[in-house]
């Protein structure tokens, strides 16, 4: 028999990515434990998604203090896809009651941004908050401001890329510029030194020719 829970609105949200949390979903779907501990996500997920998981497991009360799944944790990993979105749906107005008391169809992502800054969570993780509930939301078919929706690209952002574009650029052609010059320099030595050489000769003794075979073999090994 499943317990009702107390819905709790200070809790820290879920800020797991989306996309990793359906794969947790997806995960149990191949079968729901009797109980929810680290020993259930251990092997599949590094421990610091584990950690957000369970986080977000606990903002939607799908566990209870033992650990074990209700009935709306069952039908999240239902294989059933509308079963699962209309799931997620109902958790979303639920546990984000604060956020929906905006109007998400017209709202600015500054509107956003306050709201969420009235749970209890840290400046540097709101960001990845807003992520999960923006992703869950479109997932659920929940309609969002395109305000909401919108990137930010910048001009400056723009300008910087284009900037570093432009410098590897001229990184690249000026390398291009050095090698050709050593390339030209070290012909132009290697052509120098061989015409003091002296042809070669069959005739010389062998240890002239030894010698000459050495010194050439040394030339050719230092300017390479």
């Amino acid at each position: 028999m499943y317990r009702k829970l107390r819905v709790s609105k200070n809790k820290i949200p879920p800020y797991v990515s989306f996309k990793t949390f359906q794969t947790f979903l997806e995960f149990l779907s191949q079968g729901m434990p009797y109980r929810i501990d680290r020993s259930v996500w251990a092997n599949k997920f590094s421990g610091s998604n584990g950690t957000q998981l369970m986080t977000a497991i606990k903002f939607f009360q799908l566990i209870d203090n033992d650990g074990i799944p209700n009935l709306d944790f069952d039908n999240l990993v239902s294989r059933d896809f509308e079963t699962k979105k209309k799931t997620l749906r109902n958790l979303l107005f639920r546990y984000y009651e604060l956020v929906f008391e905006l109007d998400l169809t017209r709202a600015t992502k500054a509107q956003l941004r306050e709201k969420f800054r009235t749970f209890d969570t840290k400046e540097g993780v709101i960001v990845k908050c807003e992520s999960f509930f923006i992703q869950a939301a479109r997932f659920s078919n929940i309609e969002l401001s395109p305000h909401i929706l919108a990137r930010r690209h910048s001009k400056n952002s723009l300008g910087s890329s284009e900037k570093k574009k432009s410098n590897n650029s001229a990184v690249s052609h000026g390398n291009n510029f050095e090698n050709t010059k050593n390339i030209t320099m070290n012909n132009n030595m290697i052509k120098l030194i061989l015409d003091k050489y002296p042809d070669f000769d069959p005739s010389w003794s062998p240890d002239v020719q030894k010698s000459w075979i050495e010194s050439m073999t040394k030339l050719y090994d230092n300017l390479k």
